[in-house]
């Protein structure tokens, strides 16, 4: 799979979305001061590192954190 560079930014937007909306504070405060400084690697990293596994392509980690609290979500 490739995710589009509008895809990427996309995944991160509704990421943050996620954060800001379903985390109290102070871990809120928290991940976004993480997730912010290191927004450019995260952006793009993968959620694996060998090819045969799933999300390994650019963005692949957050495409995967956004899947996995949806399904929480789901099932709440």
């Amino acid at each position: 799979m490739n995710l589009s560079p509008e895809e990427i930014v996309q995944n991160w937007e509704t990421l943050l979305g996620y954060i800001e909306k379903y985390i109290e504070s102070p871990r809120k405060e928290k991940l976004l001061d993480f997730y912010n400084k290191f927004s450019e690697r995260l952006m793009l990293m993968p959620a694996a590192h060998k090819k045969e596994y799933h999300n390994a392509f650019p963005g692949g980690y957050v495409e995967h954190v956004i899947r996995v609290i949806e399904c929480a979500l789901d099932q709440h």
